[in-house]
């Protein structure tokens, strides 16, 4: 039978030169080597083994099991391999199907900052739900993020950074703030309703506008500064209370960083 050296079976097989050697290295694949000499040929039978192994690759099977299905599978353990390797794709595509629709609505989020930056509207919200971490910047007063069966951060970037603000802070204050994890989970919200140290906001109308922010402007005030401002061209006083949800932080050539945030502030019915 003709052999083939590792260029020419390269061209034959239409399979990198490299990706043969390390086949062979790794024990998928064999070839004759002459006495004294590196040289190494191979004869038309390997198209096969080289063809299978390329053909688990492209399926996804790592090159343990490739080199198990190739060389120690009976009838029983492929199908096992093939049943199992097909369970990983579904979880593969449900995953990324995930990342696909936060991804959609990150993308969704960021436009809609771009369009309204700077102006202010009244909104209808749908019920949010915060849990508070800390107390100004104290991690003491706060909670964990871990409990109770959830956790926010699996569901970043659709749960969100925020800060609550109480009265006493926006009237001027240093103090009467605190920093967490935030959603707007919409209809289906069963998942968190009800839950033990998630405060609910209901659904109901609410004075929005979105901030751009760069400094520590929690703590030096800076944010119940625009708060302020922006909510006195609607209504005089100081609002009980406001959310800041942060969308996205950019930074710029100078080495400021920038915090985008949908300010919302609930409303009472009059």
């Amino acid at each position: 039978m003709s052999e083939k050296t590792i260029g020419t079976l390269s061209k034959f097989t239409g399979i990198p030169a490299h990706t043969i050697k390390y086949y062979e290295k790794i024990g998928l694949l064999s070839s004759n080597r002459k006495e004294h000499s590196n040289y190494r040929s191979y004869d038309m039978r390997i198209c096969t083994d080289i063809y299978e192994c390329v053909k688990y690759r492209n399926m996804g099977f790592s090159l343990k099991e490739t080199k198990e299905l190739v060389k120690e599978a009976d009838d029983r353990r492929l199908e096992e391999l093939l049943a199992e390797r097909k369970e990983r794709i579904d979880e593969e595509i449900r995953s990324l199907t995930e990342q696909k629709r936060r991804l959609e609505i990150f993308r969704g989020e960021i436009k809609e900052l771009e369009e309204r930056l700077g102006k202010w509207y009244i909104e209808e919200c749908g019920d949010f739900y915060f849990r508070s971490q800390t107390k100004e910047l104290d991690y003491d007063g706060g909670d964990y993020l871990e409990s109770n069966g959830l956790n926010l951060s699996a569901l970043l970037p659709v749960s969100k950074t925020t800060v609550h603000m109480e009265k006493t802070y926006l009237n001027g204050g240093r103090k009467g703030y605190s920093w967490g994890m935030g959603i707007f989970p919409g209809k289906d919200r069963a998942w968190i309703e009800g839950r033990a140290g998630y405060r609910h906001v209901p659904a109901g109308r609410a004075f929005v506008f979105y901030l751009k922010i760069t400094g520590p402007y929690v703590s030096d005030g800076s944010m119940a500064e625009e708060i302020n401002g922006h909510y006195r061209r609607f209504r005089s006083g100081t609002p009980e209370e406001a959310f800041g949800v942060r969308l996205k932080i950019t930074c710029d050539e100078e080495g400021n960083d920038w915090n985008y945030f949908k300010i919302f502030i609930p409303l009472e019915e009059k």
